[in-house]
Order: C-alpha cells, then sequence, then structure tokens
C-alpha cells in the first residue's frame, strides 16, 4: 500500500504511509511521534521479528466513537485481525485485534511479553527532526496505585517500581506541543503497554503474555488520542469509558467514610497492629473516637485494617507494634478471636456504632474458604472463581456495621494468581460480582493498591467510593514523593469520575513515644482537596485539633472542593521529585457567581533537598484548564492570609524549600468591585458544604451558610465600598458581625447558626 497519507482523522492526526506500508504518526508539524507502527510477533526463539505488512482499506463506518475511515489487516501467521479506524471528527485513532479463531496455548510465559505486538513502536527509529521539540514520555506503571513514571524521547529511562512489571498504560508521548495518548477502551486487565528494558526493544502493545487461551471474537482496542495537554487526553478517554459504559458515579458525599471525617489503623497510623499502653484495641479506639468528638472533632467512620482478621503469616498486636506486615494472603475473614473475642458488638457499642470501614486483602491458598468454594491455585494465593464468596463477605460486612469494604493489594490478587490472568475477562467478572455484592447490602467500596486497569475497569462499577492514589503513608518513601504519585494519579482518577484517597496522616508533632508529623500542614491539605475520605491515624491525646478543623465542620462533615486535587500539565514533562521541576496542582468549587480555583504549589524536588537551594515557581494562571478564571479574581495567599486584584492572566510567583508549599485561592471578581474569600479557616474555603449558592445580581451578594447547629461561622472578602449585610434563617432573621476594612477593602462577616445548621446571608455593595 502506498501514497503520502494512510488514514486522516481529526485536527490533523494523521497516520502516514511513506510506501512501505509501515505506518509512522504525524501531527502539529512533527512528522514522527513515535518512529515506526511495525506489527511483531514474539517467535518460538523468544526473538522479536516484525511481521511484513499487507494493510488493505476498509469500508468506512461509524461507531459510538463517531464516524471513521479504516484500514485491516488479516495475519497469515497468526489467527488475528488487525484494524486500524481514524475518526473524522476527532484526534482519534483506534487499533483494534481480533482472534478470528480460539486461541490455545497462546502464553509467552512472561506478562511482559506479548505474542503479538500491535502496535510495535520504534521510537529509536524516527529520522532526526521528525520528532517534536521536547518530546518525553509519560506512564502509569501497571503496579499499585497506578504508580506514574517519566520517561525520555524514546520511551526509555523510566523509574519503575522494581517488582511489579516494566509495562504501563496509560501512556504517552508528551511534547509542548501536544500529547498523544495510549489508553485501552475495552479489555483493560488483558492490554499492556510494555516499555524498553534494552536498546532495540521498543515498545510493545497487546495482549499480555499470561493470557493463555481466548474465545474466537475476542477483541481489544486501544485508542491514540491526540490532545493539547496530558490533561485533557486523560479527560477525553475517560469521558468515553464513562459514555460508553453508562458508568454512575458514587458522590463525594454519599456515605459517612467518604463525605465525614474517619479514623484509621493502617499502615502509617499509630494503631496499626497496636494498641495504647494497657489497653484492648476496643478500648484504644474508643478513647480515640471520646478524645475526638471532645475535642469538637466527631468522626463519622472508623477504619479496622489488616490486624483485625488471621492471615496466612499471623503477627502479634501489642503496645509496642509489630514488624513491616508481610505480603501473606488472608485465611479467614473473621475477627481474630484474641483480639474479639465476642466478635464487633463490644467495639460498636464502646464507639457509639460508629460504621466501620473494613479492610480485606488476597486470598492464601490454604484458606478454608476453598474447601467449599472453587478457585485458581497459584502457589501460596489463591482466588474464586466466581462471586459466592464475595456475596458471603458482603454478608458478613453489613452484618457487622459496615458502610465501606476496603479491597486492597488489588495488584497482587490480579499478579499473584496465574488464573486469572490465563483468559480474557476473568478479573473483570470478579470486580463486577464484587462490586454486585456491595451494592445488594449497601455497601460502598474502596479500591486499595489498584492498577491502571483496575481504575479503568470501575466505570462498569457503581459502588466504589474512593481508590487511593498513593504509596503508603510514611512507609518506604518519604512525603515528597507520595506527593507527586498522589498527585497524577488523582489526574488519573478525576478523569474517570473517582474520588482519591490521599492515605491516614498524622496530624500532630513527634510525640515522646516517637509518633508525629513535622508536614501535617501539608499533609491536612492533599486530604482536604482530594475529594476523597479525610482520615486520622493519630496518637492518644496528640490530635492538633486546629489543623484537623481546616477540612472540616464542626459536626465532622468535610468541606471539599467539586474536583479532587490534580496536576497541572507542566508536571507531566518533568518528575516533581525525580527532576528539578515544581509540583502544582489545582482544584475547583463552581459557584452560580463563577469558579473559585484551589492552586498548590509544592516543594518535592530530590535535587533540592541534595543541594539545599529553594525552588522558585511561578503559576501563570492561564495553566490551570478547567480552573482557569475568565476575569479577573481576587488572590488569596491562604498561608499569609493576603490578597491581591489579579487579571484573567495574572500569574503569582513563589520560592519554596524541600517539602515547603504554597496555596492560593482565586475567587472570582464580581460587580460592583466585590469579592468572596470563602471560609479561610478551612483549606476548601468555597466548598459547598459551608458556603452554598453565591450569586450576584444587581448590586447584591447573596450566598449561604452550612455547618453545625450553633456553630460560630466567619466568611471574608473584599469589597471597594463598604458593604451591608442582611441574614436569614428558615425560622426568622439573623444576627449578623460585618466589619470593613477601609483601606485594603477585606471585610469579615460573622454568623452563628441557629437549629437548621445554615443562615442565608445577602451584601449590598452598592
Amino acid at each position: 500500500m502506498g501514497g503520502a497519507i494512510a488514514l486522516e482523522a481529526g485536527d490533523g492526526l494523521r497516520l502516514r504511509d511513506e510506501g512501505d506500508g509501515r505506518l509512522r504518526v504525524a501531527w502539529r508539524g512533527a512528522q514522527d511521534w513515535l518512529g515506526p507502527l511495525d506489527a511483531g510477533r514474539r517467535a518460538a526463539s523468544g526473538a522479536r521479528e516484525a511481521l511484513d505488512p499487507a494493510w488493505k482499506p476498509c469500508t468506512p463506518g461509524a461507531d459510538d466513537l463517531g464516524a471513521y475511515e479504516a484500514l485491516a489487516w488479516d495475519l497469515d501467521e497468526l489467527p488475528l485481525r488487525l484494524v486500524v479506524r481514524a475518526y473524522r471528527d476527532e484526534a482519534l485513532l483506534v487499533f483494534r485485534t481480533e482472534a478470528r479463531a480460539a486461541l490455545e496455548a497462546w502464553a509467552t510465559g512472561a506478562f511482559a511479553e506479548p505474542r503479538l505486538a500491535f502496535p510495535w513502536l520504534r521510537p529509536e527509529a524516527r529520522a532526526p527532526g521528525d520528532a517534536p521539540p521536547g518530546l518525553r514520555s509519560y506512564g502509569h506503571q501497571l503496579a499499585e496505585f497506578a504508580f506514574p513514571a517519566h520517561g525520555d524521547a524514546d520511551f526509555a529511562g523510566f523509574v519503575l517500581a522494581p517488582h511489579r512489571p516494566r509495562v504501563a498504560l496509560p501512556l504517552a508521548a508528551v511534547a509542548e506541543a501536544g500529547v498523544l495518548l495510549f489508553a485501552p477502551l475495552a479489555a483493560f486487565h488483558e492490554q499492556i503497554a510494555a516499555l524498553p528494558a534494552a536498546p532495540g526493544d521498543g515498545v510493545r502493545l497487546g495482549w499480555h503474555g499470561d493470557l493463555d487461551r481466548a474465545p474466537a471474537g475476542f477483541a481489544s482496542e486501544l485508542a491514540l488520542l491526540a490532545a493539547p495537554g496530558p490533561r485533557e487526553a486523560l479527560e477525553r478517554w475517560g469521558a468515553r469509558l464513562q459514555a460508553r459504559a453508562g458508568a454512575r458515579r458514587r458522590g463525594r458525599y454519599e456515605d459517612a467514610l467518604v463525605g465525614t471525617l474517619s479514623y484509621w489503623t493502617d499502615n502509617g497510623a499509630v494503631y496499626y497492629y497496636r494498641t495504647a499502653p494497657g489497653c484492648d484495641y476496643t478500648e484504644t479506639l474508643g478513647r480515640k473516637v471520646d478524645e475526638l468528638a471532645a475535642a469538637g472533632l466527631p468522626v463519622g467512620a472508623l477504619q479496622l485494617d489488616s490486624w483485625f482478621y488471621p492471615h496466612e503469616q499471623l503477627r502479634p498486636v501489642s503496645s509496642e507494634g509489630a514488624p513491616v506486615v508481610p505480603p501473606t494472603g488472608l485465611v479467614r475473614w473473621e475477627p481474630r478471636e484474641d483480639l474479639f473475642p465476642a466478635g464487633f458488638a463490644p467495639l460498636r457499642r464502646r464507639t457509639g456504632g460508629l460504621p466501620l470501614c473494613l479492610h480485606a486483602r488476597h486470598f492464601a491458598a490454604r484458606s478454608p474458604y476453598f474447601e467449599r468454594h472453587r478457585a485458581w491455585v497459584d502457589g501460596a494465593q489463591a482466588h474464586p472463581e466466581d462471586g459466592a464468596l464475595f456475596e458471603r463477605l458482603m454478608e458478613q460486612a453489613a452484618g457487622w456495621g459496615a458502610v465501606t469494604y476496603e479491597q486492597d493489594w488489588l495488584v497482587e490478587s490480579f499478579l499473584g494468581v496465574r488464573g486469572l490472568r490465563e483468559a480474557p475477562g476473568r478479573a473483570a467478572a470478579w470486580q463486577r460480582a464484587l462490586d454486585a455484592a456491595a451494592a445488594r447490602r449497601g455497601l460502598s467500596l474502596q479500591w486499595c493498591m489498584a492498577t491502571p486497569a483496575d481504575f479503568a475497569e470501575s466505570v462498569h462499577l457503581r459502588q466504589i467510593g474512593s481508590v487511593r492514589t498513593s504509596g503508603d503513608y510514611r512507609y518506604l518513601y518519604d512525603n515528597a514523593l507520595n506527593w507527586v504519585w498522589f498527585l497524577h494519579a488523582n489526574a488519573l482518577a478525576r478523569a474517570l469520575g473517582l474520588w482519591p484517597y490521599k492515605d491516614v496522616f498524622l496530624s500532630h508533632g513527634v510525640s515522646p513515644e516517637g509518633f508525629g508529623e513535622p508536614l501535617a500542614e501539608a499533609e491536612a491539605l492533599l486530604a482536604a482537596l482530594s475529594g476523597g475520605p479525610v482520615g486520622l491515624g493519630d496518637q492518644l491525646g496528640r490530635t492538633r485539633a486546629e489543623i484537623v478543623r481546616r477540612t472540616c465542620r464542626a459536626d465532622g462533615v468535610l468541606v471539599k472542593p467539586d474536583v479532587p486535587l490534580a496536576a497541572l500539565d507542566r508536571c507531566f514533562l518533568e518528575h516533581g521529585y525525580f527532576g528539578g521541576a515544581p509540583l502544582v496542582g489545582e482544584a475547583w468549587s463552581r459557584h452560580p457567581a463563577g469558579r473559585f480555583a484551589y492552586v498548590v504549589a509544592m516543594n518535592a524536588s530530590f535535587a533540592s533537598k541534595r543541594s539545599g537551594a529553594p525552588l522558585r515557581a511561578r503559576v501563570a494562571f492561564a495553566e490551570l484548564g478547567d480552573a482557569r478564571p475568565d476575569g479577573a479574581v481576587a488572590l488569596y495567599d491562604w498561608r499569609r492570609g493576603r490578597f491581591e486584584l489579579q487579571p484573567a492572566d495574572g500569574a503569582f510567583e513563589t520560592s519554596l524549600a524541600y517539602q515547603d508549599f504554597d496555596y492560593r485561592m482565586l475567587c472570582p471578581l464580581l460587580p460592583g468591585e466585590v469579592a468572596v474569600f470563602g471560609d479561610v479557616s478551612l483549606y476548601a474555603s468555597a466548598g459547598d458544604r459551608r458556603l452554598g449558592g453565591l450569586r450576584a445580581e444587581e448590586g447584591e451578594v447573596r450566598f449561604e451558610l452550612f455547618g453545625a447547629p450553633g456553630e460560630r461561622v466567619a466568611v471574608d472578602g473584599f469589597a471597594a465600598r463598604a458593604p451591608r449585610a442582611e441574614g436569614w434563617t428558615p425560622s426568622g432573621r439573623a444576627a449578623l458581625e460585618l466589619a470593613h476594612e477601609g483601606a485594603s477593602g477585606r471585610w469579615r462577616l460573622e454568623a452563628r447558626l441557629g437549629p437548621s445548621g445554615q443562615v442565608g446571608v445577602t451584601l449590598s455593595c452598592r
């Protein structure tokens, strides 16, 4: 097949064929972003060999993605049909691989080696000058918490989690000119992008090497999207997946775990395999819950981690703690008799009936469950073949008072049991069965140690309340690397409509017993801006109430942004920890009067730690994507309590020591030269559980304040002229206190909430 252009999609995205049948991607002036896109077979010898291309034009068609033109190739060597579709109205190519006959003994013996790689990228074969300037690569490794990794122009040089396969998907080529993103549209657990381990390997996209059999007609689809930036590419992909699946996403306040302050006992918490001196777990947790309530910090849920049930290598629980938890499987998902001899009933009574979030991990092969339930067994691990066991576990959870079932070690379940990988659809069936069993009991799910495939498969699930998006708190990695991990994995979660969980944190400094967190302010800020759960793991007597109060109201209801905090496009070009670039993220709250942007800049650079030099950053409002203002703003410096008026194309600059942060809020400047900053005692000052329905009309600004009955609430803002205020409640007028500083224009309004927990406010700014 010859010709200068093989296929053309929207926005000038082209598949070029120079006459030899080998395809190359051209876009935005760059003639060869990825090198030749071959189809490559893994031979019996283990060597990879490119197949001679035989592409033929197909009849144009249309599907749920739009109208397309296509090429197809029925392989002679293998019973597969390859199709490439180019969509006319969108910068989108789709690579489809379909089995023309049933496949048997298909596995290569290596997960990261597909039998057929299609496309097989050879970026090192690009001609000089054909790639876009400044090209880099970026991907989410098939590892716990969708580990984000940065590579070079040839998709090499990645720093990856060494204990997981060298595969990543989604996978992107990132340049200042734009982004090309490979991401799966179906068969999420079956598709991989194997990254080069040696020169000449290229990137092998295809079905993983443990897939051993598949029925005739099994097919995978892989999108290649072109977009101006990484975030837009991810969000377009996520929107497509959700629309295709008819996804129904849970709200950020749909249950007690995501909607209220919670207390956690997982890795990183003080009481992880540890109790207070002289106390058992029931009394330890009961005292902590009582202490938080007395401090005006009532928790709405209590998490119990892997210490509560027996797994294969049982660890002791004591006031001294225990060594690092071994990755052995669950034996019985029941309260340990040595910790809860009467079950959970005494704990529920002692903690006032708090809803529970209950942890579960992968299964041990010697679990007695598999005497009654069929399972795939792989060495020391096993996995149920159907959903019957999960029905039993969800029934137990509901009976124990759970609100959430936390499925941890998802990556270990998938990679640890070959049976889940041998045939297509098995991993998806497991997760859908678990989701259905949880739905029948009214339980939400939390995904923990999820791979990117688990993130994507969630579009078919309805009970996912939150997903962990960074490594374990203060375990193996320092805070800064986890911050980078968190903001990038949040971008993936946000694109898919998921609510991230930052993990537990300690709100207090170091105690005499050695527990504590010197960076508590940054950890609390990130937790609050995640949009997901906020989990404390503090020692008895040590919680810093002033920090925790910045995340929630007096009734424990969290005050959040409308979307999770996520890394800006600039962060995908250079790694925020291994490189020297600042880490910058945005989130926002939307009101009828406009959008409030929350912008966090952090120094997470290890190079800065080594040198001791501060990191300087300039953040332009134009970089903020959806959070970019469309008019003038009052730029509020949260840490310094200062503000300045800025145009829509403004910016701010900052200089940060290692692990320091800067936090700014962009508040729309409303008609009459007035701005509302919200409740600046909170991190999400304009969150809709504190500030509601802000609108400006005819010289007036109106909003509502929400909180616990009797709570005293203050709201700050700017007005060029001294405003007047009126307050109302469902039972009549409300007393307000309003002060205005003539020199700066800053005002503060204070109100005491009545029995309804709300006050309506009208500011007259004429």
